[in-house]
């Protein structure tokens, strides 16, 4: 009897040791590598760029349980709903084709090269940007393939023809994505797996086809812990907001990570939506050493220096990679869903990332540039322009910053995105992680001035993107009421998205070009689209003054 007794304590024990261990497995941090990340380091050569690498393909330990209660999603499924929605609902016609063709409809690029990088090997499956990875445990024995964004999905754009034709088979690092449409993608995903549950065999059958390679661990997974976790969610988003985010992302080109930093920090309900502003364009990432304060209103600065300092080209040089990726790991809140704790072990891998943006050059401008009207714009560009955005080298074929004032204040641009960043968001940045030990966070009420880098692919211009070219900025009275963004051409000579004014005001490519993805209208007349702003800078110069300074930014 004894015996028997200590028997069963054993098995009791020893159960209890499996559900706590279960437990721990289940609740512990554990990410997922990127899988194209992790084949890259089998492969690459010893002199091969991991900063590179790590921006191209990283997700910086942003997938595992915790993420996909925020940001990551279940790849499985997402890309079996956008190939159902694709084929119209025919599962038998489900391929990877057919989720190809959802994601460039957002922008998502599936270059065939990387420029300046042969060992940087793009997946003909995901997109660039787009970070897949397998969340595992062992007990239970869960496994769960699941996606999230990386940088390259802003951060790398088409690179361009002469003709200002996008060539989307050649990505650009550091480059924006003017294109992306994060609001798109995140609507249409939901509601098409929305769609894909109410139709469980038909989401099963096209799953099978799209991935054959299942194992039973995750088909477990699926049907135990993902797919009733997912159901649950959309029904509670459905009783409220039904929708994917209680913010509003934007158009083609534009993040709005103060909202979703907002929703991070529990400053704002997820089950009311906010249809406010604050979206702000996705800059070229080329000399950021420049910056003494980051985001657009420089919210972030580093700890115990100015906001607002000039950096010339020796300190830029010598700036602390480590400081400037201690802020930047603090993106990762808003945008992968994290929290600030887990965002700090983000630094080391952040770290040769930004070593490699500060070695970083923007492609050269690849239209025909007039020598001597830019060699005329470089001196309207001092008189005029230099204050603010910085002074360059004299050289005529790619001048680099020499200097930078970093220059804030109020040109009379639209105030949504500097308004967002508040005095109460300023004081929750201030209580996180990083507040105590990387970030000064502050509301500081103005617009910094930008770098200029890589201004000629950077377009729509302005903050908020709401100036779809360069000679629409100089010459304020011809700005368009609407313009067409999205999978757009450049024009070379006005330097910006190629296009024409009808009627009615919009600016739209008239030609029989067809864009690469789903092309959105940008109304300026709406709340954080307004196109004003920046016209006493330019009211002095003549015509000519505004040809040649358009030559002269073509270089830069």
């Amino acid at each position: 009897m004894a015996r028997a007794v200590r028997w069963v304590g054993a098995m009791v024990a020893g159960a209890a040791l499996l559900a706590g261990v279960a437990t721990w497995q289940f609740r512990s941090v554990k990410p997922a590598p990127s899988q194209l990340y992790r084949a890259w380091l089998d492969t690459a050569p010893p002199t091969a760029d991991r900063g590179a690498a790590l921006m191209a393909f990283g997700n910086f330990g942003t997938l595992d349980l915790d993420t996909l209660e925020t940001s990551a999603l279940p790849w499985t499924i997402v890309a079996t709903a956008l190939a159902l929605r694709t084929t119209g609902g025919d599962a038998e016609r489900v391929d990877m084709g057919a989720v190809a063709t959802a994601l460039k409809s957002f922008g998502f690029l599936y270059p065939q090269v990387i420029a300046g990088h042969p060992d940087l090997k793009p997946s003909k499956v995901t997109p660039l940007g787009l970070s897949v990875g397998d969340i595992e445990r062992t007990v239970p024995p869960i496994r769960v393939t699941a996606m999230t964004l990386g940088c390259a999905a802003c951060h790398a754009g088409p690179a361009y023809w002469p003709d200002g034709t996008p060539d989307p088979d050649t990505a650009v690092l550091g480059r924006p994505n003017s294109s992306l449409d994060l609001e798109a993608f995140a609507q249409t995903t939901y509601t098409a797996v929305k769609v894909a549950l109410d139709e469980p065999a038909k989401l099963e059958r096209a799953m099978a086809r799209l991935f054959p390679d299942m194992t039973w661990r995750d088909r477990a997974t699926l049907d135990w812990v993902v797919l009733p976790r997912l159901r649950q969610k959309l029904a509670d988003l459905s009783r409220t907001t039904d929708r994917p985010l209680p913010f509003n992302n934007g158009a083609p080109g534009l993040t709005n990570g103060v909202a979703a930093l907002k929703g991070q920090l529990n400053l704002v309900s997820p089950h009311v939506f906010v249809d406010g502003a604050g979206f702000v364009s996705i800059p070229d990432l080329a000399d950021r050493a420049f910056r003494s304060a980051l985001l657009a209103d420089g919210a972030y600065a580093e700890k115990g220096r100015p906001r607002f300092r000039p950096i010339d080209a020796a300190e830029a040089a010598q700036r602390d990679a480590g400081a400037i990726a201690g802020i930047a790991s603090f993106f990762m809140v808003p945008s992968m869903g994290l929290s600030s704790s887990r965002a700090e072990s983000a630094i080391p891998e952040l770290v040769p990332v930004i070593r490699y943006l500060a070695r970083a050059r923007p492609a050269a401008f690849p239209g025909p540039i007039d020598p001597a009207r830019a060699d005329a714009g470089r001196l309207v560009y001092a008189r005029a322009c230099a204050t603010c955005h910085g002074r360059y080298e004299e050289s005529l074929t790619q001048p680099r910053l020499v200097s930078f004032p970093n220059w804030a204040g109020d040109v009379g641009t639209d105030r949504s995105r500097v308004d967002a960043f508040d005095a109460r968001l300023a004081a929750a940045v201030a209580r996180t992680e990083h507040g105590r030990r990387h970030i000064d966070a502050a509301h500081t009420g103005v617009i910094a001035a930008p770098v200029l880098a890589g201004l000629w692919s950077s377009a729509p211009y302005l903050t908020n993107g709401s100036i779809p070219t360069l000679r629409h900025l100089l010459e304020p009275d011809t700005r368009p009421v609407r313009f067409v963004v999205g999978g757009h051409r450049l024009d070379f000579e006005r330097v910006g998205i190629a296009g024409a004014t009808d009627a009615s005001g919009t600016w739209a490519d008239r030609t029989s070009y067809r864009p690469y993805s789903t092309p959105v209208t940008i109304d300026t007349q709406k709340a954080g689209f307004s196109s004003r702003g920046h016209e006493a800078e330019v009211r002095g110069l003549s015509d000519e003054e505004r040809t040649q300074l358009l030559e002269y930014l073509k270089l830069l």
